[in-house]
């Protein structure tokens, strides 16, 4: 989502009348388009803007979700948050211009014609490890005529429609689904489609069977599991427990058998035991999974899984997601 926003910035300055510099040393601007999901993730970003504030030569601008989240930057001259992204342009005619809004403002920026397509923004999901919410807001649908007129524009090969849980998408204007939303820009013909991302607990067999009767729909879904342990699962608030989720892939290969599933999976949440520890693990290689994305829980304030006992130290957390890792390719 962040490359996809990256891709409309680009395009709204362009057609402001900036140009991208081919190298850094040519640049008199740099834009830090932000990401918060994980601590390394925003430490990496900080470490990145303190540089280049000292090199005094650059008009710096930070945007997006760390934006949203810390308000304040040292060096940086133009913050914005996720909600107010189309006034990049606008505020970098300003010496300093920091606003951070807590509604989504919807302008001509929202369907800039990219690689991907946003249908969602936001999500109401409520998993305790997660800060999405906080810095993205409630989800707000697009008006499937919207994506239509997009997806028309596009002349990629594959487009991906995107949003922090597509298949929570519900048309504001027509009530239309995810599922009637592909079904209907199947019917265009224009290109291969792709999604995510997709929460287990919405995943429905109408998608499904939506999915296997469009050739034009790619065979390969990404469906985070996060963990392969019922507790665990409770205390994030996935909202489904092993069996659900197994049933699901079930039936996915039984309608799409050459489907290849990717996953999400999250080591060392808070009290997680070794002996959850491998019970996830083992769960994880019976599923089989074409690939898997591993990542060591990470602690972001204003969670609930911040404020949790059992907190699992990082040398433990590491170990893990490396023997995971091991273990899946094998």
């Amino acid at each position: 989502m962040n490359a996809n926003q990256s891709d409309k910035i680009r395009a709204s300055l362009l057609d402001a009348g900036y140009c991208e510099a081919k190298m850094e040393s040519d640049a008199e601007i740099l834009i830090f388009n932000t990401c918060c999901v994980r601590n390394t993730a925003e430490q990496k970003i900080l470490s990145h803007i303190a540089v280049a504030s000292r090199l005094d030569r650059y008009k710096i601008a930070v945007v997006g979700c760390l934006a949203q989240k810390n308000k304040k930057f040292k060096g940086a001259d133009i913050v914005l948050g996720t909600h107010n992204l189309h006034k990049l342009a606008e505020a970098l005619r300003h010496d300093k211009f920091i606003e951070i809004v807590s509604q989504r403002q919807n302008t001509d920026f929202d369907s800039i014609t990219s690689k991907s397509i946003e249908i969602t923004y936001g999500c109401d999901n409520s998993c305790t490890y997660c800060i999405v919410p906080s810095v993205r807001g409630n989800l707000i649908s697009r008006k499937s005529s919207e994506i239509i007129n997009e997806f028309k524009q596009t002349n990629e090969p594959l487009v991906f429609l995107l949003g922090q849980n597509v298949n929570s998408y519900v048309c504001p204007d027509t009530g239309m689904d995810f599922p009637e939303l592909l079904d209907e820009l199947c019917k265009l013909n224009k290109c291969m489609i792709n999604f995510m991302s997709s929460h287990p607990r919405d995943f429905s067999n109408k998608l499904v069977d939506v999915i296997a009767n469009n050739d034009s729909i790619e065979k390969r879904i990404h469906l985070p599991i996060q963990s392969g342990c019922d507790r665990i699962l409770e205390l994030m608030n996935r909202g489904y427990t092993v069996a659900d989720y197994k049933k699901k892939v079930d039936y996915l290969r039984e309608k799409i058998p050459n489907v290849k599933i990717t996953t999400d999976v999250i080591c060392g949440f808070p009290t997680e035991t070794e002996e959850e520890f491998r019970q996830s693990a083992e769960t994880l290689k019976t599923i089989g999974f074409e690939s898997a994305f591993v990542f060591p829980y990470s602690r972001r304030s204003g969670t609930v899984a911040d404020e949790m006992e059992g907190q699992i130290d990082h040398k433990t957390k590491k170990r893990r997601t490396t023997e995971l890792l091991k273990e899946l390719k094998t």
